[in-house]
């Protein structure tokens, strides 16, 4: 178990390595989009539009903004790079558009829940209850396994996998990788408004695209 344990920890790490200087990238926008938000009206301001459109699109909104960040934007970058250019790149930017879409409403509907459940407030004890839920709750119970065999099935070039196996191999990997890529940013994005939540985490998501597609790798045989 703990030999499985620290293997895992070891995949997950190398996938975040790999891009570094991507996740400290998304760390301080992360940070800097929090107070210019805060601190600056005019900013404000500027995302009114985004809040309007979510608002008033919703779902449509949210799978669109998971699409464009997190289909087509990590896919560009996986057909540019040779090193890492799938076999077949059409059909895997397809994929990572339709599973983003999917992903892309169904957490609009969890932040929607987490608002319903702990309000819209700021305060610590209620970004800490949300942050907790999307990580401990929503994150290893329901979103990791679905994701580890998702990215064993691509790293197996759309052949058949074994499910258990992708689950089993895949998932401590994963989410070791979602918790260093996400715990910083799931905690700036509870202090958004709601309507702003889901459109403020896509270049997080585009970051997580990548570094899932190396961490799911051992999922697949």
């Amino acid at each position: 178990m703990g030999k499985r344990l620290a293997e895992s920890l070891r995949v997950a790490l190398a996938s975040v390595r790999a891009n570094a200087v991507a996740m400290a990238t998304l760390w301080l926008a992360a940070a800097a989009t929090v107070a210019a938000y805060y601190l600056s009206p005019a900013f404000a301001a500027a995302l009114g539009p985004l809040k309007t459109w979510q608002t008033e699109s919703g779902w449509i909104a949210a799978a669109l903004n998971r699409i464009a960040f997190c289909g087509l934007l990590p896919g560009v970058f996986l057909c540019a790079v040779k090193s890492i250019r799938p076999p077949r790149p059409a059909l895997t930017v397809l994929a990572y558009c339709v599973w983003a879409a999917m992903w892309g409403v169904l957490t609009d509907c969890f932040y929607t829940l987490q608002a319903a459940v702990f309000g819209s407030g700021h305060g610590f004890l209620t970004l800490a209850a949300k942050t907790a839920v999307d990580q401990l709750v929503w994150t290893a119970l329901f979103c990791t396994p679905l994701n580890a065999v998702f990215f064993a099935w691509l790293a197996a070039d759309f052949r058949r996998v074994d499910v258990v196996f992708a689950v089993r191999r895949g998932y401590g990997p994963m989410l070791f990788a979602n918790w260093i890529v996400w715990l910083p940013v799931a905690a700036v994005v509870y202090l958004f408004p709601l309507a702003l939540q889901i459109q403020l985490t896509g270049f997080a998501g585009a970051f997580w695209m990548l570094a899932a597609l190396r961490a799911g790798a051992g999922g697949a045989r």
